[in-house]
């Protein structure tokens, strides 16, 4: 029988305590949780070298919904920034979250993907990997556990944390042994919405430190007010390493303050032994950093007792808070928040984490802006509901699931059995583009976002204020596009004066002018359809017009075909002149990171197409008319 640790026992029974080793999450999911994932590399360099000499025994750096950010919204290659960093931070090891089959993206990739972008991931400068299934399905880690091991790098197998009639203690226990099987070097509870309760986490890791014998590590969040008590007694009983972040980007949905669990332990047998004064200069730093992103605070990420009843974890709160109210919704987050249990119950209790929090969370939100639970079910519902993200923990409701797939049979199978090879077809797609292998990965992984983000990542000189620009790697094409001359000006809002510089960027395209915008200095990017909505004092100064497309109609008759909510067009399945049956999907539709499918409410002909792909588009406007023809029924 296992003792309760690899450290001889003291005479009471009890686990000496060691030394704690804490790992960084501030750039990560720090910024995850408090900002939306918008902190820029530009503002990670200048404090890279303290936080290198700290003594962390990991910084996480890299990975979950950072990569999907870099190039969606911050026109930034993510490859880059591990590079960057690693320059500036040569002595603590990296680690990345990687969501297992899923990579870094919310569906499952095929596994000469996840096998090259793992690959890539080490040899660009990533040491540790903490990989994790959002179902505990572990059939959807393995491709990328043996990855990780082939590649020379460190495995952290990561379990989800939840409470559930069908999860408890024994179960995780159960789970950290089967990854301590599969090779991991360590394991991690990952606690991702904070609901690991104190007393509930010295039963869970004295249970697992008699199981296994590699190091334990906890990951949890203060989203419930209980972090640093949980972290506390996690350590009495044996835990070996604990997740912190910088208190300017700590507390709250994100995670417990290094300075303040140092201080508590300072003298102490598990005292890390930090400088705090070098804690406090960093700390200084991401406090005047954090109010440059002050557009993308919100409300939400507080702590918040109630979170023990929707389980909404940390990266998730923020970001459905800014998603709503891109949707001009906010004032319905109680009523999302109320609805994600409910569907959570009927999806089978899954632990909330991407992705199956934004599949939930998203659901959530369609059933209360429809006013109709399921009325409107997005793409990854379905596959979901299909069986195509795993196993889940209980059974799915029935009627929920016909009204998803109708009659089709669930898979039992791996999902990644039934998926051909995709990297070679990512590579002839964008071979005119690019043959740089991690450009080649970015397009797998989210090729509508990457087309766009190659377009317009080489910058004219200047754009990128302060930041000095690294050499294209080989075989990148370098045509910097033209830039217009910008213009300058102070907007009041609220009382508060913003100065705002706006430019035009690259040529007029069908459907509008990229432009990027400035707002006190942060680099921000619209269509220039939308600048006087964003800017209202710009009317007059701004020829929205040109190269424009005209206003679609509004929707008045009963075949036309609407958005559900504002998004873009991801792909238009129908020509002028075809016939169409009722219900059958016409376009496809990306709101809130989730796609869904739009239907057509007659049976038809296609009359007028008033999108293309890549469009905007909000849900009073005409996307597609379709017009009754003799002899057509639904």
């Amino acid at each position: 029988m296992k003792t309760k640790t690899k450290q001889a026992q003291v005479a009471g029974g009890d686990p000496p305590l060691s030394r704690l080793k804490i790992m960084d999450v501030t750039i990560r999911d720090g910024q995850q949780c408090t900002i939306a994932t918008r902190l820029r590399t530009i503002d990670m360099l200048p404090i890279a070298s303290k936080i290198d000499a700290v003594g962390f025994c990991a910084v996480e750096m890299w990975g979950g919904a950072t990569f999907d950010a870099a190039i969606r919204f911050l026109r930034e290659d993510p490859w880059e920034r591990i590079r960057k960093l690693k320059a500036l931070m040569p002595k603590t090891p990296f680690q990345m979250l990687l969501r297992g089959q899923n990579l870094v993206g919310y569906r499952h990739y095929a596994d000469d993907v996840v096998e090259r972008f793992v690959d890539r991931a080490i040899v660009n400068g990533i040491n540790i990997i903490r990989i994790f299934d959002a179902l505990n399905d572990f059939r959807n880690i393995k491709t990328a556990v043996k990855a990780t091991l082939k590649y020379g790098g460190k495995v952290e197998g990561a379990l989800c944390y939840t409470q559930s009639p069908v999860h408890n203690n024994a179960l995780f226990v159960e789970m950290a042994k089967r990854l301590e099987d599969m090779g991991s070097d360590s394991i991690c509870i990952k606690d991702m919405a904070g609901l690991l309760s104190p007393y509930a986490a010295f039963d869970l890791v004295s249970k697992m430190k008699e199981a296994i014998t590699v190091p334990l590590h906890l990951h949890t969040h203060d989203s419930s007010g209980m972090s640093i008590a949980t972290v506390l007694k996690a350590i009495e009983a044996g835990l070996d390493m604990a997740d912190t972040a910088f208190s300017p980007m700590a507390s709250g949905t994100s995670h417990p303050p290094v300075e303040t669990l140092v201080s508590i332990l300072q003298n102490g047998q598990s005292d890390p032994q930090f400088d705090m004064q070098l804690l406090s200069e960093i700390s200084e730093y991401f406090k005047e950093v954090r109010k440059k992103y002050k557009a993308f605070e919100s409300e939400y990420t507080c702590v918040d007792p109630k979170v023990v009843i929707y389980q909404i974890p940390g990266g998730m709160t923020s970001n459905l808070a800014l998603q709503l109210s891109e949707q001009k919704a906010l004032d319905r987050m109680q009523e999302v928040l109320e609805e994600v249990p409910k569907v959570r119950k009927d999806f089978g209790f899954p632990p909330l984490v991407t992705p199956t929090s934004q599949i939930v969370g998203t659901q959530a939100t369609l059933n209360v802006l429809a006013g109709e639970r399921y009325k409107v079910i997005t793409t990854e519902t379905k596959n979901y509901l299909k069986g195509l993200y795993g196993k889940t923990p209980a059974p799915i409701h029935t009627a929920v699931q016909k009204k998803a797939i109708g009659d089709e049979d669930p898979i039992t199978v791996r999902p990644a059995d039934l998926l051909t090879p995709e990297l070679s077809v990512a590579a002839e797609a964008i071979h005119e583009t690019t043959k740089n292998i991690d450009d080649i990965l970015t397009y797998a992984l989210f090729p509508n976002v990457a087309k766009e983000f190659f377009a317009k990542r080489e910058e004219p000189e200047g754009l990128m204020e302060h930041e000095g620009k690294a050499a294209p790697p080989e075989n990148r094409p370098v045509n910097p596009p033209p830039i217009l001359a910008p213009s300058e000006f102070n907007v009041k809002v609220h009382g508060e004066t913003f100065h705002v510089k706006l430019g035009g960027v690259g040529h007029p395209e069908e459907g509008g002018r990229p432009y990027f915008m400035y707002v006190d200095g942060q680099l921000e990017e619209v269509m220039v359809e939308s600048l006087l909505e964003i800017v209202p004092s710009a009317a007059g100064q701004i020829d929205v017009t040109a190269g424009g497309r005209s206003t679609r109609p509004k929707a008045t008759h009963d075949g036309d075909v609407t958005a559900p909510m504002p998004g873009v067009v991801i792909r238009v399945h129908v020509a002028v002149g075809e016939t169409v049956s009722q219900g059958q999907a016409v376009l496809i539709v990306e709101a809130m990171k989730m796609q869904s499918e739009v239907h057509t409410p007659i049976a038809g002909v296609v009359k007028t197409i008033y999108v293309i792909e890549g469009d905007r588009v909000n849900p009073d406007e005409v996307l597609v008319a379709i017009r009754p023809a003799v002899g057509v029924t639904g």
